[in-house]
């Protein structure tokens, strides 16, 4: 079997789609598929077109309805092949993009549109009712990352440490727990939030160093290694995702996977990971955030349930190697 993956980005700030189609691409060629990544950032469409024509692949998959979906109907035409897109976030939840001309044509020609949640599915199949009996729920897998004790990333013993990892851009909400956190610093003065991700967007990044330099409890690691993520994730007491959308979040799963307890705001794609009290905490506002914080601040047996249960969670439900089994079924079906 012989794929083309057209994937947003490759380099820069890790992103989550980038994280995604490493980590399917790993194991898609762990199964045998035969693989060409073609990444939009670096390559023209002629450069693609190329590159495909030589490989002769038998269906092409785009990752992000808008960033890559023409460009996968527009090749999968010339090549006389099928295409698939999976949505990955932004592509569904924010309207921008999701009404895009562009959007719109590449899921209404699509020979399959996958989703990571069967509730994100029934989202999608309501905005395009026509696409509905092509909507395929195929779930996240995630790989548990290393752990170094050794790797302490400058954090005193005694810091209740909050960590949001999250490149700078505005869908990240970076400054809610900034704000939500300055009222409780003079009651706990061990709280400190961990900021980790790269610059997306300059001008929002220059509005979070403004406030951090007001925020002596906030610290902003910049981009972290992907090799030394999971010793973050095990320093933290608290894994955040404050983001405005989500769409299962990889931040989430690596967290959740080594056992972190996490807080998260109460939007679709974090529910689709955390059952509030059971795998994590939800959050709907800045009083119910400053609470939960307040909880498990005061709590260590709390914390230790619900990162044994989001662990639990993660390893009964999310597997890589599941996720690719059940992409090379999709591929078959749509070949055959």
């Amino acid at each position: 079997m012989r794929i083309a993956l057209i994937s947003p980005y490759s380099s820069g700030p890790i992103r989550g789609n980038i994280t995604t189609v490493n980590r399917i691409s790993s194991f898609l060629v762990r199964c045998g598929v035969e693989l060409l990544v073609l990444p939009a950032d670096t390559l023209s469409p002629a450069e693609m077109e190329r590159q495909l024509i030589s490989f002769a692949p038998q269906l092409i998959h785009g990752f992000h309805a808008l960033y890559c979906g023409g460009l996968a109907q527009r090749l999968a035409v010339r090549l006389n092949v099928p295409y698939v897109i999976t949505i990955t976030g932004s592509d569904l939840h924010d309207p921008l993009l999701r009404n895009h001309s562009e959007t719109v044509r590449a899921i209404q020609s699509a020979q399959a549109v996958v989703c990571f949640d069967a509730s994100e599915a029934a989202e999608l199949a309501g905005y395009f009712p026509h696409i509905a009996n092509r909507v395929a729920v195929v779930a996240q897998g995630v790989e548990v990352l290393p752990v170094s004790a050794a790797d302490n990333f400058g954090l005193t013993e005694d810091a209740f440490v909050l960590l949001l990892p999250a490149a700078l851009r505005p869908v990240k909400r970076i400054e809610f727990p900034l704000q939500a956190l300055a009222p409780l610093i003079s009651q706990f003065p061990a709280i400190r939030l961990v900021i980790a991700g790269g610059i997306i967007d300059q001008d929002y990044a220059a509005t979070i160093r403004s406030m951090l330099s007001d925020a002596p409890y906030a610290v902003w690691l910049g981009e972290i290694p992907r090799e030394r993520m999971g010793s973050l994730y095990a320093r933290a007491d608290v894994v955040l995702n404050c983001s405005r959308f989500e769409s299962m979040p990889n931040t989430l799963l690596e967290a959740m996977a080594l056992e972190r307890p996490v807080l998260a705001v109460d939007i679709p794609g974090n529910r689709t990971l955390v059952r509030h009290d059971d795998t994590g905490l939800l959050y709907r506002d800045q009083k119910s955030f400053s609470k939960s914080v307040i909880r498990l601040e005061g709590d260590a047996g709390l914390r230790t349930v619900l990162g044994r249960h989001a662990g639990e969670h993660i390893c009964a439900s999310f597997s890589p190697q599941n996720e690719a089994q059940q992409y090379i079924r999709l591929y078959q079906k749509l070949i055959a």
